[in-house]
């Protein structure tokens, strides 16, 4: 295991591994900066965050865009895309929002979107880190008993798994396989709070039969408190109104898995 405790290791790292550019597949319009926002940070002049699924639609899912306080999911995903593009400045990394639906995420999509990484790069992608998310959340709770077992271990704030995650990172590795990026995985927050590190790493090699090592990274909690405080539309209702549960979650060491 790894293990970096400020930005200098981490740039460091990355100088041993001969890496020049880290791209973060961010499944939502939050997850890279609530799971990642130390290791972002410390390599933002070589960091861009990819995010796949930025526009939402009527109809759809629009109980969860009331619950955030929206009319339906097209003027909560306009918001957060706001809310992005403020944190991304902040932080002073690059973005890009890939302008998938639910329905758009698919292997023609990923796949165009790995093409256009590649030939953006003058070198392909072989001095390029991709971090995929782990899928942390695990599948989606399917009956009304497991849906309140996760609602009372979250104690009881943060949104249910869904299979976005994982779907994502299916996608994406498999795109990514043949190429020659460095590929890792991050562990997503707040699903990965009740989880231990090697739990996610025996689940990716179930899953996907692949071996990880095991890389931590002790952020700045100050600072990345302040990055999700950026976002304040999800705030509340994935983390809750108390700031001292908040920090707690917030303090969990940022996790790679590297492949």
């Amino acid at each position: 295991m790894t293990r970096l405790s400020n930005a200098t290791d981490v740039r460091s790292w990355l100088v041993q591994l001969g890496i020049e550019r880290v791209t973060v597949i961010s499944p939502h319009l939050d997850d890279a900066v609530f799971s990642v926002a130390g290791i972002l940070s410390a390599c933002r002049d070589r960091a861009e965050v990819i995010t796949v699924l930025t526009e939402g639609s009527a109809g759809h899912n629009d109980a969860w865009a009331r619950t955030t306080g929206f009319a339906d999911s097209a003027a909560e995903h306009k918001a957060r895309r706001q809310e992005d593009a403020l944190a991304m400045s902040r932080l002073g990394c690059g973005f890009q929002h890939l302008g998938c639906r639910h329905d758009d995420l698919n292997e023609r999509s990923v796949g165009q979107a790995v093409d256009a990484m590649t030939q953006s790069r003058t070198d392909g992608l072989s001095r390029t880190l991709v971090l995929l998310p782990a899928g942390a959340g695990g599948p989606s709770p399917s009956t009304p008993l497991s849906q309140l077992a996760w609602r009372l271990l979250r104690r009881p704030w943060g949104c249910m798994p869904h299979g976005e995650h994982e779907l994502t990172r299916d996608l994406f590795w498999q795109a990514l396989s043949g190429s020659r990026a460095r590929l890792g995985f991050y562990a997503e927050l707040p699903y990965a709070w009740s989880h231990s590190n090697r739990a996610l790493q025996e689940r990716l090699h179930r899953v996907l039969g692949c071996h990880t090592e095991l890389v931590e990274h002790r952020h700045d909690i100050s600072e990345k408190t302040r990055l999700v405080e950026l976002y304040p539309s999800q705030l509340i209702p994935i983390f809750g109104p108390n700031p001292v549960y908040r920090r707690r979650v917030l303090e969990r060491t940022e996790c790679l898995l590297m492949a």
